[in-house]
């Protein structure tokens, strides 16, 4: 269930977890739960308070995943309150949500885990599968903006919180810029990945390159492509995900199969490898998008690369 609530100082949201703003999906607050006093048994509730209990998504291979042992750091644990997870009890069974755990008291401070009915050891509730891709609005608000998702596969260069930017960017103008902005300066543990200095910039740019590949807007992610097209590591994946996209234009994929083209046989390998999940972690690409990707790419390449492109994609999986 997912409520909307719009006032004329915005738009509030509320879905399972918790409330937050529409526009940037920044958390409003954490309402009371209520407890119970007896545990109540559920394979999907919290036995103490009876709210869903959202498995920690591991984005694996289903054909791959045998047994599986999810360690996360304290932060990542106080995180689950955000995100609706929590765990389950090796002796009881019984499932337990963040929450109730004391993870949402902790005030940062290392707390592990403990059964509130057995005293047991407790392991996050997980879900191995592949990830559902989070898409983004296919034209600007009434305020000529538009809000990124946070992508499932993001990280602190891209997708690791929702992002609000303007429709239309000018985007060699903005790469022109001396010093590049931060893509979310109140994020604490973003700010102190990112860091300052040469570093940092280096870091912005291939984040920004990240953020216009994805954004919804044509003629940015095709500015991108011609402005600042992705030149290194960091910014494959985009790439990748931009010629597997069900829903962007058919001009927008042939500039990308030319950046792609451009690309050192190294780097075309590495593209190759996240188009075709080749690897532990999924894409979670359409497969027929995938192919046709291939057929295009195939098409357009270099009469001197084709035999060598062809024999990349018969590679074993294990490669």
């Amino acid at each position: 269930m997912y409520n909307i609530v719009e006032t004329p100082e915005g738009n509030f949201g509320r879905d399972l977890i918790f409330l937050f703003h529409e526009a940037d999906g920044k958390l409003i607050e954490l309402g009371e739960r209520p407890q119970s006093h007896s545990p109540a048994p559920s394979s999907a509730r919290c036995a103490w308070c009876g709210f869903f209990v959202i498995p920690y998504k591991v984005p694996v291979n289903d054909e791959k995943a045998g047994s599986l042992q999810l360690y996360l750091t304290y932060d990542e644990l106080a995180g689950l309150v955000k995100t609706g997870g929590g765990f389950h009890c090796r002796e009881c069974l019984l499932l337990q949500c963040a929450v109730c755990s004391g993870l949402a008291q902790a005030a940062g401070e290392p707390r592990e885990p403990v059964c509130r009915s057995c005293g047991g050891h407790m392991s996050v509730r997980t879900q191995i599968g592949a990830v559902k891709r989070a898409t983004a609005p296919t034209g600007p608000d009434a305020d000529q903006m538009v809000t990124l998702p946070a992508d499932p596969m993001g990280d602190e260069l891209w997708g690791m919180a929702p992002l609000r930017l303007p429709w239309n960017i000018d985007v060699a103008r903005f790469f022109a810029q001396s010093v590049l902005p931060y893509l979310w300066p109140a994020d604490s543990k973003y700010m102190a990945y990112i860091g300052s200095g040469e570093r940092a910039q280096s870091l912005l740019r291939a984040s920004w390159i990240n953020v216009f590949l994805h954004h919804p807007n044509p003629d940015v992610a095709l500015g991108c492509l011609r402005s600042a097209p992705p030149d290194g590591m960091l910014a494959l994946g985009s790439l990748a995900d931009l010629l597997a996209s069900l829903t962007a234009e058919p001009h927008v994929k042939e500039e990308a199969a030319r950046a792609f083209w451009r690309l050192s046989d190294g780097m075309v390998t590495f593209t190759l490898n996240i188009l075709l999940s080749r690897g532990v972690i999924t894409s979670g690409y359409d497969t027929n998008a995938v192919h046709q990707a291939l057929v295009h790419l195939r098409t357009v390449c270099p009469g001197e690369r084709r035999a060598w492109f062809d024999e990349q994609l018969a590679r074993p999986e294990d490669d």
